[in-house]
């Protein structure tokens, strides 16, 4: 696929400032919601690797800038600054309390109730790390390349329709309680954020229905005490996380590439 004007200047920038390529391609093994992904190279790993699903390549320009913005606000950072964040031992011990005893999947065997379990923790995991930031990122995006606008709304859109999923009664009664409604708490959010730049405040009508959307409101106010810069990238992970009762759940240690 030929890239676009943007993603091709940002993918070169990327690469002045880490000294490593990024490698760019469709999987489509990504999961819904899961438009894009981004592996920051680690481990010895001499490149970035960004992939997107293949569905969404003509949203492909934005999703590339998007994850490539992750990738330079942290290289932007002092190195003493750059930070991997991971998870302790509460958080696989209350994702499994919460397989453990819930109704739908307390009868399962314990390796099933592990993998239930983990999917649970990673999930929460990944929102906490990539949605707040992800809506400063997108803002900046936003505000210096009009020319990404339609795509980024094509997969706003796309995003709040599968969010929208998730409230279905069939998946509440799937999920045990707690991390239901930190995921619905976290969408509310995004839903309210994206309602107002959209001009489509119906989105957070499910999260007021299901009472998810004062802590949502709660989430965004937590980031507008904040500048959006990279150096406050930790504090907003790490305010949303408190906001949402998972602080015991986050680790830090330096990145090293």
């Amino acid at each position: 696929m030929a890239l676009g004007a943007v993603s091709e200047t940002i993918l070169k920038q990327v690469e002045a400032v880490t000294g490593l390529p990024v490698q760019v391609e469709s999987d489509n093994r990504l999961q819904a919601p899961l438009l894009a992904r981004v592996q920051i190279a680690r481990g010895g790993i001499p490149l970035h690797r960004v992939t997107y699903h293949p569905s969404a390549t003509g949203m492909a320009d934005y999703l590339i800038a998007f994850q490539c913005s992750f990738v330079m606000r942290l290289y932007t950072l002092p190195f003493e600054e750059r930070f991997d964040l991971t998870d302790t031992p509460a958080a696989c011990a209350d994702s499994l309390q919460w397989a453990r005893t819930h109704p739908a999947s307390s009868a399962l065997p314990s390796d099933r109730q592990a993998d239930f379990a983990d999917f649970l923790r990673s999930s929460l995991m990944s929102m906490v790390r990539s949605i707040p930031v992800g809506l400063w990122i997108d803002s900046d995006l936003r505000e210096r390349f009009p020319t990404l606008r339609e795509a980024q709304e094509q997969a706003i859109r796309r995003q709040i329709n599968t969010h929208a999923t998730l409230l279905r009664p069939d998946f509440q009664q799937n999920v045990p309680a707690v991390p239901l409604g930190i995921n619905f708490a976290i969408n509310a959010a995004f839903a309210k954020f994206w309602g107002g730049v959209l001009g489509e405040s119906g989105w957070t009508l499910p999260y007021l229905a299901v009472g998810a959307l004062t802590q949502g409101e709660t989430l965004l106010r937590r980031s507008n005490e904040l500048e959006p810069v990279a150096g406050n990238d930790r504090r907003i992970i790490e305010a949303w996380a408190e906001e949402l009762g998972l602080k015991a759940w986050l680790a830090w240690k330096p990145y090293r590439p």
